[in-house]
């Protein structure tokens, strides 16, 4: 095999690998069905307003944010990395010392996010709604 053959074919086969950056999309409204508080000792079922958590989220893909309409208006936890397809949004980010998480299935409209800080972390379950942003 010739190598100046094999290079363009190696290229394009490396161009398909490469995730796609997101592009501006729509917000999705997420109310939370479920909450477990996660520590070492292991996880227990409980509510999101007994953790001080919202129960419901807006995901916002342009501002990549998770917010909420507690503090004020102010995005709940700052922007972080988003990866969406025609499937699935995922999205994370980070304040402080906390990290979160959101999965969106975009067909269904089912939800798992995480918050997480050293020692606990909150596994969330529910579903969303696309919305239109401003």
């Amino acid at each position: 095999m010739r190598l100046s053959s094999f290079t363009p074919s190696a290229l394009l086969a490396a161009l398909c690998l490469v995730p796609i950056q997101a592009v501006a999309a729509p917000a999705f409204d997420c109310q939370l069905a479920e909450v477990y508080a996660c520590t070492p000792a292991g996880c227990q079922r409980t509510t999101a307003q007994d953790n001080n958590l919202p129960a419901a989220v807006v995901l916002n893909v342009k501002q990549k944010n998770l917010f909420s309409g507690l503090f004020g208006g102010a995005g709940l936890l700052d922007s972080g990395d988003v990866y969406e397809d025609e499937k699935v949004l995922i999205m994370h980010g980070r304040r402080a010392l906390q990290t979160w998480t959101a999965v969106v299935n975009k067909l269904t409209g089912a939800y798992s996010g995480s918050v997480s800080q050293l020692g606990t972390s909150y596994a969330q379950f529910g579903t969303c709604v696309g919305k239109d942003i401003e």
